[in-house]
């Protein structure tokens, strides 16, 4: 009989993890690319990482990684990470979309988020939370805001999260350029205590710290 408790226990575990994640990340620039995490196109075996390469458009991406649960954070305290390194040698725009589902529960944490980049145009982002724990759900808008380079870096701690879940995370990112030229950069929303690694990244690209993340509205109410 216990066995019996045991191996339902595992079940449910199973069940739970397969259910809700979903890692997707998705690409436009007068074209869609969607990729799934180990799915068709994702050049990362990694679970919980998405990595796509190739052109899209004017666009030449060397190489766009999203990176959530397990591979980063928790599902009470998640994280959400895109890193990008994209060339257009006649300029235009590209959209960098990527979300999970399934986090939570999560009672009082604080959120954060930091991003930098460098880049011969604009960059703009958004991150939205969700509690119907859809993909690419854009009803709570947790932080946006917009950057021009050559270079930034920014961060925000935010108020507290009060949410007993699951919900879903999305970051979208709006990369515009005039002409030819090269951005690459790293953004990250979590919730907890922020990921030391990501700032000493931001550290090692040489970004200077220019502007102020917008301020956050509070997510799930």
């Amino acid at each position: 009989m216990k066995t019996k408790y045991i191996f339902l226990a595992a079940a449910i575990v199973a069940f739970s993890e397969m259910a809700y994640a979903i890692p997707t990340l998705r690409l436009y620039s007068g074209s869609p690319v969607l990729v799934t995490d180990n799915g068709a196109g994702d050049f990362n075996s990694a679970s919980g990482q998405v990595t796509w390469i190739g052109s899209l458009g004017h666009w030449n991406l060397n190489v766009d990684t999203g990176t959530t649960y397990p591979v980063l954070g928790t599902l009470a305290s998640p994280k959400l990470d895109i890193s990008f390194d994209a060339t257009t040698i006649s300029g235009g725009t590209l959209w960098i979309y990527f979300t999970d589902n399934g986090f939570g529960p999560t009672f009082g944490a604080n959120s954060f988020a930091s991003i930098g980049a460098t880049t011969n145009g604009t960059v703009s982002y958004w991150v939205y939370g969700g509690a119907s724990n859809n993909l690419f759900d854009f009803s709570q808008l947790l932080y946006a805001g917009p950057f021009s380079g050559p270079s930034f870096s920014a961060n925000d701690i935010g108020a507290a999260i009060n949410n007993e879940g699951p919900y879903s995370i999305t970051g979208l990112i709006k990369i515009v350029q005039s002409g030819a030229g090269h951005t690459s950069g790293d953004i990250m929303f979590g919730v907890g205590v922020p990921d030391g690694g990501t700032t000493l990244l931001l550290l090692g690209m040489g970004l200077t710290g220019l502007g102020l993340i917008s301020r956050l509205r509070r997510c799930f109410r």
